[in-house]
């Protein structure tokens, strides 16, 4: 599109409206010259050469002109025959304005007022503009705002912070100003690591606040900052300038640290009391000597902690080391502290005398609940340790070696592996009832370290097994046994009972023989108990022993018995 003339200037409107959205900003900048083409009338003695803003927008648009009313630039509206804007002021346009473009270079109503050429607008309290052309509007700002600059200190230490204060006239509420930092500074120097940014302005003041950098370096001289304030930018046009800040430097810090203690236990703690000079916040501390992550509780052999300021340029800290308490005996380990800035790896500042890990062998127990029990009956076992986890292996131990898993249910095995949690494990142990008359019978239970073969870390108390076998049945003595109330199974599995084992056949060699008695009287059959009876069988047939099996309607079991049996 060529420059605007007065031939094709509606047409050059249309085409910045129309396009607009390929430019990279709705506010371009020219010099009046370049456009003034679009432009019916213009104020005499208006210099082309000045530089001027144009606007772009569409009709009806609320358009933000905050930062262009501050520049105190002139500014062009590019409107069409009765078009019409709403300016915004403030960063959430709480402000607006609404400007009516009165048909071709016609005038500007305000309200219900039309203005001319060199007619000022006022739109606000802080806000007027001067038309300075018709055809679209061409505006000066008027009441040129003002800028005062003040700090709340000449000088400022190192870990410290001083405050700018911008004191504005006739510049709207939310209207962004700009800083920057001059002086033989530089990001470092600051806590943000920035020297320009923005600030907002409210009720006609704005402030920058900037923190100093405790950089740690004694050797840097005197610095001395301003900071300059900008419109548009941080390098935009500057619109004032603070007076000289001076930064004093605190120079390098420094330590004490103490141990509570010269020695300490597995399994206790020692603490270290830092005092600082020139250093406050987050410091960090790495650990030498002999001792290693291993050794301590959190499994790290550094960390951080925080200095508490307590005078200008003093403070205090603790660090807490909590000693782990392992299964190995390792001899005496010693370890001291260095307390460091930056990191756990940066500049060491103190280190402390050394502290001399005591070696603590691990206690266990084991106890039973009970110290007899009958057979069929259990004993629960309760193991300790002074290990919040360990892994431990467990044996019962018996006179003579005269107990085995045998005599206990096949679910609890005499030996076996524990899994330590929260230094305790639970066990139990369920003696068999096996109808075979032994007598008291006595065991204790091993705690072993790791397997079967590992060093005894305790015994429990002996536990008594009483003997039930004489016991059973109403009539049983010395020389009898039984009779065993058993299940009628009538043929259901659930109910079997197992006559192999209530009658210990167990006991009987390899290829015996085994005569058994059922009563098929009537009241009962053969199907009354032919699942306990196919049960004995199949045990039986296992170990080659042969079964005789005699029935009658007589109930008579005795006189079949009075005979060689085959």
């Amino acid at each position: 599109m060529p420059l605007p003339n007065s031939s094709n200037r509606l047409q050059f409107k249309e085409y910045l409206r129309s396009n607009r959205e390929k430019f990279t900003s709705g506010v371009q900048t020219c010099v009046l010259g370049d456009i003034q083409g679009s432009i019916l009338s213009i104020s005499s003695g208006i210099d082309t050469s000045q530089v001027t803003r144009v606007i772009l927008f569409d009709n009806n648009e609320v358009v933000g002109l905050s930062t262009v009313l501050s520049q105190q630039q002139l500014f062009y509206v590019p409107a069409l025959p009765d078009d019409s804007i709403i300016i915004g002021v403030g960063t959430a346009l709480d402000n607006q304005y609404r400007l009516d473009f009165v048909g071709d270079g016609q005038g500007i109503k305000f309200g219900d007022q039309i203005f001319g050429l060199d007619d000022v607008i006022g739109l606000g309290t802080d806000v007027s503009l001067i038309v300075k052309g018709l055809g679209g509007g061409l505006f000066q700002p008027d009441n040129p705002p003002t800028y005062t600059v003040g700090t709340s200190s000449t000088s400022v230490s190192e870990g410290g912070s001083v405050s700018v204060t911008v004191n504005t006239t006739n510049v709207g509420s939310g209207t962004t100003l700009f800083y920057n930092i001059i002086g033989n500074v530089d990001s470092a120097d600051f806590s943000d690591n920035v020297t320009a940014g923005s600030f907002i302005v409210s009720n006609g003041i704005g402030t920058v606040t900037k923190s100093i950098a405790n950089d740690l370096d004694e050797n840097e001289g005197i610095e001395a900052f301003a900071v300059r304030i900008a419109v548009g930018s941080s390098t935009g046009q500057v619109v004032g300038t603070s007076s000289t800040i001076f930064i004093t430097d605190v120079g390098l810090p420094s330590a004490t640290i103490t141990p509570n203690a010269t020695s300490v236990n597995e399994g206790s703690s020692v603490s270290f009391t830092v005092n600082t000079i020139n250093a406050t916040g987050t410091l960090y501390y790495s650990t030498g000597g002999t001792a290693t992550a291993e050794d301590f509780s959190n499994n790290s052999t550094t960390g951080s902690f925080n200095v508490v300021s307590t005078g200008a340029t003093t403070g205090i800290g603790t660090i807490v080391r909590s000693i782990a308490t392992d299964a190995v005996l390792d001899g005496n380990e010693t370890f001291n502290i260095v307390v460091r800035t930056g990191s756990t790896s940066g500049p060491g500042i103190v280190t402390s005398s050394d502290v001399t890990i005591g070696d603590v062998a691990p206690t266990y127990s084991i106890t039973p609940d009970v110290l007899n029990v009958d057979e069929g009956g259990s004993v629960l076992f309760t193991v300790t340790s002074s290990l919040s986890t360990d892994f431990l292996y467990y044996t019962v131990i018996s006179p003579n070696n005269a107990l085995t898993d045998l005599d206990f249910e096949n679910a609890y095995p005499a030996s076996g592996f524990l899994n330590i949690t929260n230094g305790s494990a639970l066990f139990s142990l369920y003696p068999k009832s096996d109808r075979s008359t032994e007598g008291p019978e006595k065991f204790s239970v091993e705690l072993r370290a790791g397997g079967s073969n590992g060093a005894i870390l305790a015994t429990s108390p002996e536990v008594t097994i009483n003997d039930t076998s004489l016991s059973v049945g109403a009539n049983a003595n010395n020389l009898t046994f039984g009779p065993v109330r058993v299940n009628r199974d009538d043929g259901n599995i659930q109910d079997v009972a197992d006559w192999y084992d209530i009658c210990s056949l167990d006991q009987l060699p390899e290829g015996g023989k085994v005569a058994i008695f059922i009563d098929t009287s009537g009241s009962m059959t053969m199907s009354t108990v032919s699942q306990s009876y196919n049960k004995l069988v199949e045990k039986l047939n296992e170990r080659n022993i042969t079964i005789i099996t005699v029935t009658n309607s007589s109930e008579d079991w005795i006189t079949p018995f009075l005979t060689d049996l085959s």
